[in-house]
């Protein structure tokens, strides 16, 4: 993505120029990067073993997208999206009969009963944690972790993580993990 940038050439003959060129936006940049990493993390935990097309994940990726607007920390915004997915995979692997929508509804902003409904538990979980300090902190150490890995991608934050991850005792949030660096990391 780019962003546009004025500058302004005089021309004795006609007055002032206004030149358009594009220059590289960092900002855009990091937020395709997160955008990405947040549907391989919402792939990994919710619909591994399935396969997208292309086509579909580049709309599943506008979806995602939608999720990032009108926020100023968006790396803040990335870790939270983590953890409200992983208390969403949890709430479903706690009680057999429940399950999470098709990706195309439950990624949308305006769809309740998906992603956007799961804020709520998120400030539960850190309202919890004002009183009992590392309560669900294993899906905070996911989310440190992917977004530690996205910056730097190499075996030792990768150890690291799945180290602690494995001290919590979290086995579902380090297959989650484990996966969505294999998907990062491959592509696939």
């Amino acid at each position: 993505m780019s962003a546009i940038k004025k500058t302004k050439k005089r021309n004795q003959s006609k007055g002032k120029v206004i030149q358009l060129r594009l220059i590289p936006n960092e900002s855009n940049q990091q937020k395709e990067k997160l955008v990405n990493g947040l549907w391989k993390v919402a792939q990994s935990a919710l619909w591994n073993g399935r396969d997208f097309s292309i086509s579909e994940q580049e709309e599943l990726k506008q979806l995602v997208a939608e999720h990032f607007e009108n926020n100023k920390n968006i790396k803040r915004n990335f870790k939270d999206l983590v953890e409200r997915i992983c208390l969403a995979k949890r709430f479903v692997s706690r009680r057999k009969g429940r399950y999470i929508s098709k990706p195309i509804d439950w990624l949308n902003i305006n769809y309740k009963n998906g992603l956007s409904g799961t804020a709520s538990w998120l400030e539960d979980v850190k309202e919890q944690r004002k009183s009992v300090p590392h309560y669900n902190e294993g899906i905070t150490t996911l989310a440190n972790g992917i977004l530690k890995y996205m910056e730097s991608p190499n075996i030792i934050v990768f150890q690291r993580y799945r180290r602690m991850l494995l001290e919590q005792k979290q086995a579902d949030l380090l297959s989650i993990f484990q996966i969505t660096i294999i998907n990062l990391q491959y592509g696939l």
